[in-house]
């Protein structure tokens, strides 16, 4: 999910080479399809499901804060530099970071998650 993110905003921030559109598309398109996916199957996985809505509020509430923050980003980038690139590439610095993040996750014990 995040290295289709990387590519896709990588490939928007090129989006005046040619042949750049088709991998914007499929970049965000694995991952936004991926999102739903994941979501559905990590979080009870996780944390079980006795507290999944709580959980999931948090995560939307995550969504909706970085919704607010990423134009925000993006706008300065473009009023400083007078271009989004530099916004564009320092998103995609998030993907590396989370994959390398997700190394030190511990998975759940069967055991775990079922008494949860």
């Amino acid at each position: 999910m995040m290295l289709g993110q990387a590519m896709g905003i990588a490939a928007i921030a090129n989006l005046d080479r040619p042949g750049m559109l088709i991998p914007a598309v499929v970049g965000l398109g694995i991952s936004g399809g991926c999102f739903g996916t994941l979501t559905t199957v990590v979080l009870p996985r996780f944390f079980g499901r006795a507290h999944l809505g709580a959980i999931a509020g948090v995560q939307m509430m995550v969504i909706v804060i970085a919704s607010a923050l990423g134009p925000s980003l993006l706008a300065n980038f473009k009023a400083i530099t007078g271009s989004y690139n530099g916004g564009l590439y320092t998103c995609c610095l998030f993907a590396p970071i989370v994959i390398f993040l997700m190394l030190f996750v511990q998975p759940p014990t069967a055991r775990k998650a079922n008494r949860r």
